[in-house]
């Protein structure tokens, strides 16, 4: 399950909030609005689709099934 959090310290981003699954551990991801497009580990996409698209393979390639726990951000911190 996901979600799309607002960021009201930092104009111009927002969260990616995510659990995997039922027990699985809330995490964020920092996504950056930029002309036209949304930013993501890097990763530009046009649309919101295709921003949903690249989260679940990012996800899935960090996060084989059965394996280690997803990587954590500290929702918190200024995003780079």
């Amino acid at each position: 399950m996901y979600a799309f959090c607002a960021m009201p310290k930092y104009p111009g981003y927002f969260y990616l909030c995510y659990r995997a699954g039922y027990k699985g551990t809330p995490g964020a991801w920092h996504v950056k609005v930029i002309p036209n497009a949304f930013e993501l580990e890097k990763n530009v996409y046009p649309d919101m689709t295709a921003l949903k698209n690249g989260f679940k393979l990012l996800f899935s390639s960090r996060n084989p099934v059965g394996g280690a726990k997803p990587p954590q951000q500290v929702i918190a911190s200024r995003p780079r």
